[in-house]
């Protein structure tokens, strides 16, 4: 497998794409190469900030991948969006591990993309679990960021729990102060972990991850403001 095809649809300036769930579990492998990627969620809610070209906007406008939140925003775009597909090379390290676990999914990807076999939706803790699941598989990392600090300690402490062969390199609750940002970038600078994984409270919320992409070189940016609440079981 020498590139991974996402079906995408682009509607009213917004583009959604549709990956499959082994697409999800590729993407540690597919993002390994040393640069920054943020995955963003759109509800109905969102739609018409979606589209605005101010810093939310932008930031869905240039995210690595948007995946429509709830069926209001997937059958728009399914009914009204025009059909296209995006293409990710893989890295030739990974290339024989993918087709592997591609031709053992149980439902692998289509040689021609369409949107007509996609899923309607993408709950965020699907996708969520789907990713650290595979993250755990390659021996990976991550650093949680945000919730109140008694709910990032019930997270990580499940997190560890559910996913034993994944190492949690770091955390930060969201209410930190400002003097503690510098020593927080620097922490996630020098752990490099696959997956950044931030929920709320954090300071600007999902924005944060823009305002501060560019100072780290890791992996993977996602942000869904209940994930640290979900994983405390509060």
């Amino acid at each position: 497998m020498e590139s991974l095809n996402i079906p995408c649809a682009l509607v009213e300036g917004v583009r959604f794409d549709f990956p499959s769930r082994f697409a999800i579990s590729a993407l540690p492998y597919i993002w390994d190469d040393e640069r920054n990627h943020q995955i963003c969620f759109v509800s109905s809610s969102q739609w018409n900030a979606a589209k605005r070209r101010d810093e939310f906007g932008s930031m869905i406008a240039s995210a690595d991948l948007v995946l429509p939140k709830d069926r209001a925003v997937a059958g728009r775009v399914l009914a009204q969006g025009a059909e296209a597909s995006r293409s990710w090379p893989v890295p030739l390290v990974h290339q024989m591990l993918l087709d592997a676990m591609h031709e053992s999914a149980e439902q692998p990807e289509l040689e021609i993309p369409s949107i007509e076999h996609i899923p309607e939706m993408y709950r965020p803790q699907k996708v969520i679990t789907t990713l650290l699941s595979a993250i755990e598989q390659r021996n990976g990392s991550v650093f949680l960021l945000g919730g109140a600090p008694v709910t990032l300690i019930k997270a990580e402490k499940n997190i560890r729990a559910t996913f034993p062969g994944l190492a949690i390199v770091g955390s930060m609750h969201g209410l930190y102060r400002p003097q503690e940002e510098a020593a927080l970038i620097e922490a996630i600078q020098k752990s490099t972990p696959m997956l950044i994984l931030a929920g709320a409270p954090l300071p600007s919320g999902e924005r944060w991850i823009p305002h501060h992409m560019a100072a780290t070189r890791s992996g993977i940016f996602l942000y869904h403001g209940a994930i640290l609440r979900w994983f405390a079981g509060s």
